[in-house]
């Protein structure tokens, strides 16, 4: 049934005229290494060492993901594109009841940064907001390295990483006082 749903994958991928990556042609014996030939490239380009046993594999998710040293800029302005005909629309579709204000349209900004300005304290004090944002924290899964940091202290490990987050965006609503 895996070969099946593999199979069928790959025959899309065909159909739509999708190249094959790294990882499957190494799985059909047509290319040795898995690594990936953007982030290998991106490498050559900004004159580092190159080091294959360090690249990641080439896989379509990687391809599509800003983890991919070749592809981060175009996935991270095609985001951001996104976000702001987003943002455009819902500000064309408001009515006068809701005096939204976008607030991370054209930047990224992390919470500890966004919560430096009034508008935001008095809608949500810090103090309250970063007690459950901790037992958010606490409930999602944090990656195996961070988890170092998680064992000395974890209360203060999870107050970093909320207040360093940088949301997709932020909207006010001045009228009903909410985020």
């Amino acid at each position: 049934m895996v070969k099946v749903k593999a199979v069928r994958g790959e025959l899309a991928n065909e159909g739509a005229g999708i190249i094959p990556v790294a990882k499957w042609l190494a799985k059909i014996k047509q290319r040795s290494d898995v690594g990936c030939r953007l982030c290998k490239r991106a490498q050559e380009q900004s004159g580092a060492s190159l080091s294959t046993e360090k690249l990641l594999e080439d896989t379509y998710g990687h391809i599509n993901s800003a983890f991919c040293n070749g592809m981060a800029t175009t996935v991270t302005a095609a985001s951001h594109f996104i976000w702001r005909c987003l943002y455009a629309s819902m500000q064309a579709a408001q009515t006068p009841a809701f005096k939204l204000r976008f607030v991370t349209s054209d930047k990224e900004s992390g919470m500890n940064t966004l919560w430096q300005e009034k508008e935001f304290e008095q809608i949500c004090r810090r103090k309250s907001l970063t007690g459950k944002a901790i037992e958010i924290e606490k409930s999602m899964s944090v990656k195996e390295h961070e988890r170092k940091r998680n064992d000395l202290d974890p209360t203060m490990f999870y107050k970093h990483l909320f207040w360093n987050r940088r949301p997709d965006g932020i909207v006010i609503n001045k009228n009903r006082r909410t985020l």
